[in-house]
């Protein structure tokens, strides 16, 4: 079995980013590593293109088309076809550091943990760091979940052991365009109860600026909302009252402040107001 599935789903991705992203991959032990490719309903264009990319990878790279779901859709499809012992989900516009990448897998090799979480930058397009995230310090540490809680910030920056999450009985939540990435890691996350973390600087999100979070649709203001029920719903009363003070600040972070502030920006609401 190999130690890491990394499933990245693909809608009208451009062959650009895909093949920075399949490059960022090909480290010294990418022996241990499967790719996941679930294309979202592309059109044919881009769909041809991406098949191109993998052709020419030497990675050990399995593809599939499936009809239009949104992007947890395609990770819970890709989910279901790893064969690993670990999944890390990846937008295939982003990519890793390969160095870091070969000491997060013996990492995992070595300790065996249910999830493993990471350190981040946001970058543009051409590579400049916008924005750099060193929340975790050591090698390699025990996380206090109360605090792992408020950096659930997406699926993409943690390694999940594939059967402790399929064991969580949680699904990645799907039906909006806004949320449905930070409710599901913090459902994962609150469920499962355990967290480990390095100090590895392993993912580079791509920060574009016709994204939909710096555009969003009018019908997708309320999305973060539904979001947060949606996580609600998944998770017990016992673990809810257990992590209650962490799961308020999520709500008044995203719900009130983040989600607010982007309906006044993008809406044309009364920003003093």
């Amino acid at each position: 079995m190999k130690t890491l599935s990394v499933i990245i789903p693909t809608y009208n991705t451009s062959k650009e980013y895909f093949s920075k992203c399949l490059a960022s991959l090909v480290c010294e032990q990418a022996g241990e590593i499967e790719i996941v490719v679930i294309d979202d309903g592309s059109m044919e264009q881009y769909s041809s293109e991406i098949k191109q990319e993998i052709e020419k990878s030497p990675l050990d790279i399995y593809y599939c088309k499936k009809k239009n779901g949104g992007q947890n859709s395609a990770r819970e499809y890709g989910l279901v076809k790893a064969t690993a012992q670990y999944v890390f989900f990846m937008d295939a516009d982003d990519y890793v550091d390969t160095v870091a990448l070969d000491a997060v897998i013996s990492l995992l090799k070595d300790n065996y943990p249910d999830i493993l979480a990471f350190n981040y930058d946001v970058r543009t397009p051409d590579g400049e760091i916008l924005e750099k995230y060193d929340r975790w310090k050591e090698k390699y540490d025990k996380v206090d979940v109360h605090k792992g809680l408020l950096y659930s910030d997406s699926l993409g920056l943690q390694i999940y052991k594939k059967d402790v999450l399929c064991k969580s009985r949680i699904h990645l939540i799907q039906g909006v365009r806004i949320g449905e990435d930070m409710a599901s890691a913090t459902a994962i996350l609150a469920a499962v109860g355990t967290e480990h973390a390095t100090n590895e600087c392993l993912y580079h999100y791509v920060k574009h600026p016709g994204s939909t979070l710096s555009n969003p649709p009018k019908e997708s203001a309320l999305d973060m909302v539904r979001a947060f029920d949606a996580m609600l719903e998944q998770l017990d009363t016992s673990i809810q009252e257990k992590y209650h003070m962490e799961l308020e600040w999520l709500a008044i972070l995203h719900v009130l402040y983040y989600n607010i502030n982007r309906i006044l920006k993008s809406f044309d609401g009364n920003k003093k107001f």
